[in-house]
């Protein structure tokens, strides 16, 4: 018996090469095989790292998600992070010497 831990509805990986993208599939995660070709699959129906507000952001994404029981006994989900003004804040980050998002070079 074997047992893979895995989120077939996260991003996928990023393949550069064209030709493996179009014909080997590379783009798919094992998992999202897995999942694809019909392998029984549990999806954890409960989170337990972030207040509730934050994971409506995603609920749609995953059946049935809902909190465990310390999110909502726990002071620290109860408050937002030092600094910002409501649970969650997108934030403007300018370009950095006329420079816009980059790769990371290894």
């Amino acid at each position: 018996r074997i047992i893979l831990i895995g989120d077939h509805n996260q991003l996928p990986p990023v393949v550069k090469n064209m030709a493996f993208q179009k014909y080997s599939h590379m783009d798919q995660s094992l998992f999202s095989r897995f999942v694809r070709l019909g392998v029984p699959t549990i999806q954890l129906n409960a989170q337990g790292r972030m207040r509730p507000s934050l994971a409506d952001l995603y609920r749609w994404r995953y059946q049935d998600l809902g909190d465990l029981p310390h999110i909502d006994t726990d002071p620290i989900f109860k408050i937002a992070n030092a600094g910002f003004t409501y649970d969650y804040q997108c934030i403007n980050v300018p370009e950095y010497n006329g420079q816009g998002e980059t790769e990371p070079q290894p």
